[in-house]
């Protein structure tokens, strides 16, 4: 069987990235307007499942294909550490804002902009939790970030873990950080799931959290598995 060529990858980049962000962000749009004024718990409950499905979906459907990185943070990340070529970076980030924004602009078509423009289709923001801090919403999202590109390497990169659950291992990775730093900084992680909603809503404030913050988080993370824990350090006694 031969290799799949950058088009037919970047083609699975723009269908991972779009049923991410479809699945993913449309049930905030649909949470938001059904709990989200009547128990906000719930709502935040639901989004971080219906995260967790879609990403196994994504990586489940065109894993084989690209890799699924459906993330720029994870494929900026994966080039650093020379697990990714540097030529195909952009083809692949492109890729994936084209999926988001595809997505975003399905929201638009379904839901109409009355009813996701009152969430800004799904956008994520620093949260009234921190009183709309921009610094501390990237931190956080420095933090989350590296926690779920830790995960990627261990469980999908490093070829260590059991076969076969890639798709769950990271999808409820993102479901629990969500669930957790969702009222803080809205959890992205991904600057494209972001980037989407943002183009809709035409909503940029704060954008540039959701850029900074994930691309640095994932590329700690993967530098930090890569070289100082995928490897035994000290060698076998005779």
């Amino acid at each position: 069987m031969g290799e799949y060529t950058l088009l037919q990858r970047c083609i699975a980049e723009i269908l991972g990235t779009y049923i991410l962000v479809f699945l993913g962000a449309g049930s905030v749009i649909t949470f938001a307007s059904t709990l989200g004024f009547v128990s906000p718990a719930a709502a935040l409950f639901g989004i971080g499942f219906t995260f967790a499905i879609a990403v196994a979906v994504a990586i489940y459907s065109v894993g084989h294909i690209s890799g699924a990185h459906i993330n720029p943070a994870v494929t900026i990340a994966l080039a650093v550490i020379k697990r990714f070529p540097v030529k195909e970076v952009i083809p692949y980030i492109i890729s994936q804002l084209i999926g988001a924004v595809l997505a975003s602009a399905t929201h638009y078509a379904i839901y109409g902009p009355e009813v996701a423009g009152k969430v800004l289709f799904g956008l994520t923001l620093p949260g009234d939790i921190i009183g709309g801090n921009e610094a501390i919403a990237c931190l956080n999202e420095i933090v989350m970030t590296f926690i779920l590109m830790f995960s990627i390497m261990g469980i999908a990169v490093s070829g260590k873990a059991p076969a076969g659950w890639a798709g769950w291992g990271i999808g409820l990775t993102v479901g629990a950080l969500i669930w957790w730093g969702g009222p803080i900084s809205g959890t992205s992680l991904n600057p494209a799931r972001t980037f989407g909603p943002a183009v809709l809503s035409m909503t940029w404030r704060a954008h540039w959290v959701y850029w900074v913050g994930p691309i640095i988080g994932a590329i700690i993370a993967a530098v930090v598995y890569e070289y100082l824990l995928i490897k035994p350090l000290k060698p076998v006694k005779e």
